[in-house]
């Protein structure tokens, strides 16, 4: 059994090395018969091991969440209107802010994913939904009881980002968290 044994051990070795493979071919060329009694005892050369290449470091990577979040943060100041305790301010002055945060939030939403509507029907308008319809296309409300075709009104048109864009991750592992930096005025 151990002849087995050794003949599979190495067949495979054999596979994984292209110099050990030619010590043997030249093993089995001499033949048994001339190699004589020393050959049973000799053993075959260690194989050449050569060193595997290192792995590339892996380049750290960020949520494409947080890369959406830090753009709004940075063209529209999202976070910092939607964390601001707004006791303290009118109406007329969260309303000034809230106006520059909606245009330059919408600015990046277009810029990075072309939001357009699933239908151009109008909301209110009367809408039949197909049987076999797509569910993540159409939520159904109100009183969906038996089997489509459906017949309703549309609620709403729903949203499609027609591309995906988002900036690429060029920071360090220290900062794959940050949505913004510390700003500090030097004097």
């Amino acid at each position: 059994m151990g002849r087995i044994s050794t003949a599979f051990r190495a067949f495979f070795r054999a596979l994984g090395d292209a110099d050990l493979a030619k010590q043997i071919d030249e093993i089995l060329a001499s033949g048994s018969a001339a190699a004589g009694p020393a050959s049973k005892t000799a053993a075959l050369p260690a194989p050449v091991v050569s060193p595997k290449p290192a792995p590339p470091k892996a380049q750290p990577s960020r949520s494409d969440a947080l890369s959406l979040l830090s753009a709004l943060q940075r063209e529209a100041r999202l976070v910092d209107f939607l964390k601001e305790k707004l006791d303290g301010y009118s109406d007329a002055q969260i309303g000034a802010a809230a106006r520059d945060v909606h245009r330059d939030s919408g600015t990046v939403l277009e810029r990075m994913f072309a939001l357009r509507p699933l239908t151009e029907a109008a909301e209110g308008a009367a809408l039949d939904v197909a049987a076999g319809f797509d569910p993540l296309r159409y939520q159904l409300t109100g009183n969906v009881v038996g089997q489509p075709p459906f017949h309703g009104t549309l609620r709403h048109h729903g949203w499609e980002a027609t591309k995906c864009e988002l900036p690429a991750w060029t920071g360090g592992e220290a900062a794959q968290k940050i949505v913004a930096p510390m700003e500090v005025e030097v004097r």
